[in-house]
C-alpha cells in the first residue's frame, strides 16, 4: 500500500499547525468567532434589515447630485448611512488583508439617549444626534469613514489603525461629546457617550465578526456605567 496519502495528510496537518501558530503570534483567533454569539446575531439582524434610517426625501423627488447624496448619506446627520458603511468596511478589510495592515472599528452610543429624547422631545433628540455627528467630523482624519449605525449609534472605520490608536481617538471623541453644551428652551444640558473598539486582524477577520466584537466592547462600556471607552 502506498504511503503517499499518509505523507500528504501529515504535511497538511503540519501546515495547519504552522498557520494556527502564526495567528496566535499575531493575536488572531484560531477557532472562529470568540465573541458573544447573541451580539453577532443582532449585528446580522441589522444587516438583514438594511439601512434602518429613513431619508427625509425620496429618490424620485431628487435630481443629479441629490440622488447620490440620498444613496450614500444619512439624511439627518449627513454622515454615511448604514449601507455605505457596510460597503466601505468590506472594501477596507479587503485592502487590509491584501496589503497586511490593520483596520480599527469604533462604535459610539449616546448614553441614555431614549431618556433624553423623552424628556426634551424628538426635535431635541435629533439636535443631539447632529451635535455628535459634528464632533465625529471634527475629530477624524480624511481617510476615516464615519457613519450612522443605528438610531443613536455611530461608527467609524479607521484604515491602517490598530486598537491602541483607535482607543486614543475614541477617548478624545468621548471627551468632546461630554463638553458640548446643548440648548433646549433656554436651558443647557450635555450628554455622554460610550465607545467600543475592535481591530482587524487582532480581534476578528470577517466584517460581521469585527462589528460584533466592537459592539461587545461597547456593551462592556455601557454596563460599567457608560461615559467610557472599552476595547476587546
Amino acid at each position: 500500500m502506498s504511503e503517499q496519502p499518509v505523507v500528504e495528510a501529515e504535511k497538511e496537518n503540519r501546515l495547519q499547525r504552522i498557520f494556527a501558530d502564526s495567528k496566535r503570534r499575531r493575536g488572531i483567533p484560531t477557532t472562529g468567532y470568540l465573541g458573544d454569539q447573541s451580539i453577532l446575531n443582532r449585528v446580522r439582524d441589522i444587516e438583514k434589515v438594511g439601512n434602518p434610517q429613513q431619508q427625509p426625501a425620496t429618490i424620485s423627488s431628487a435630481r443629479g447630485e441629490d440622488i447620490e447624496r440620498l444613496a450614500l448619506l444619512d439624511g439627518l446627520t449627513e454622515l454615511y448611512n448604514y449601507r455605505t458603511f457596510l460597503k466601505e468596511l468590506k472594501a477596507e478589510l479587503g485592502r487590509a488583508a491584501r496589503y497586511k495592515h490593520a483596520v480599527a472599528l469604533c462604535i459610539l452610543s449616546i448614553d441614555d439617549f431614549d431618556a433624553v429624547a423623552q424628556q426634551y422631545g424628538h426635535l431635541t433628540g435629533e439636535a443631539v444626534l447632529k451635535v455628535v455627528a459634528n464632533v465625529l467630523r471634527g475629530a477624524i482624519r480624511e481617510v476615516d469613514i464615519p457613519a450612522k449605525y443605528t438610531e443613536h449609534e455611530f461608527c467609524i472605520v479607521l484604515p491602517q489603525t490598530h486598537a491602541a490608536g483607535a482607543s486614543l481617538l475614541a477617548e478624545r471623541i468621548r471627551q468632546r461629546v461630554g463638553n458640548q453644551a446643548i440648548t433646549h428652551n433656554w436651558q443647557s444640558f450635555s450628554v455622554t457617550a460610550s465607545l467600543g473598539v475592535a481591530a482587524f486582524p487582532t480581534h476578528a477577520e470577517e466584517y460581521d465578526h469585527l462589528i460584533g466584537r466592537a459592539s461587545e466592547a461597547l456593551e462592556f462600556a455601557i454596563a460599567r456605567g457608560g461615559d467610557r471607552v472599552f476595547s476587546v
